[in-house]
């Protein structure tokens, strides 16, 4: 009997949000687990220094700057992984955030706060779905990794802009894996709890951080490195019988 294997030697994988924090962890793994990787998100420098770390270790990757939350954007970024690479067998929607004010009193948030986050969190999600989708339903497999969040899930008070983009994310996975299965797509979505990324250090106030680093069963706040197995698994063949699926990775039920 053969074993499972979490090499994904051969694939194409594009990974948004992969300027820094956990997109850029899982396009470097990634291609250290034989992918090439198209590299996404606005930045083109932090999507360059990606590519360094890549090459450095003797892998494949295109930098194709990217607004998510532009159709037309996105549509390019797929015609350009198309014509470097061929075919496109994974895709990892990967950006979102809060941005700079995560915390808002629905009375205090305006359409525009609303509309963005709505937009990057799950505009982005459907737009990516929609133009790589059109190369994995054409050539009948793909594996698509999107991010939720605990919060998506669990409710966070003055976060309802948030939550609900990540609770449409589940949801939107879960439809997309029903809807592309007899293609041979698989549509499933990672939800990390806490975890340590620069932008959540950066603008999550700090008794709220703390007050979530306390109450996770493992006793450690999560790292971009503890996505990297599970996105692999969804990558892979190993989970060829995987499909429509919320993995929490959140250190345990809190």
């Amino acid at each position: 009997m053969d074993l499972p294997s979490l090499r994904i030697d051969g694939k194409v994988a594009i990974i948004t949000g992969a300027g820094q924090g956990i997109g850029r962890t899982l396009a470097v793994g990634f291609a250290a687990a034989g992918a090439s990787v198209v590299l996404a998100a606005r930045t083109i420098a932090d999507l360059e220094e990606t590519a360094a770390q890549i090459e450095a270790q003797g892998g494949r990757a295109l930098a194709v700057s990217t607004d998510v939350t532009d159709g037309a954007q996105v549509s390019h970024m797929v015609r350009a992984a198309l014509q470097q690479f061929g075919r496109i067998d994974v895709l990892v929607n990967c950006a979102g955030g809060a941005g700079k004010r995560p915390m808002i009193p629905l009375l205090d948030m305006n359409e525009d706060i609303w509309d963005s986050v709505l937009a990057l969190n799950l505009k982005a999600v459907y737009l990516c779905c929609r133009a790589a989708g059109r190369a994995m339903v054409g050539q009948k497999s793909g594996s698509i990794i999107n991010f939720s969040s605990a919060s998506g899930s669990q409710p966070v008070p003055n976060g309802t802009h948030y939550c609900a983009a990540k609770a449409g994310v589940n949801h939107f996975t879960r439809v997309l894996a029903a809807e592309w299965g007899h293609y041979n797509v698989r549509v499933n979505a990672i939800s990390p709890g806490l975890t340590a990324t620069r932008t959540t250090l950066e603008f999550m106030p700090p008794d709220l951080y703390q007050r979530y680093a306390r109450i996770i069963p493992l006793g450690r706040v999560g790292q971009a490195e503890d996505m990297l197995g599970v996105a692999l698994f969804l990558a892979s063949d190993a989970s060829a019988y995987i499909s429509g699926v919320v993995i929490p990775v959140s250190g345990g039920p809190q």
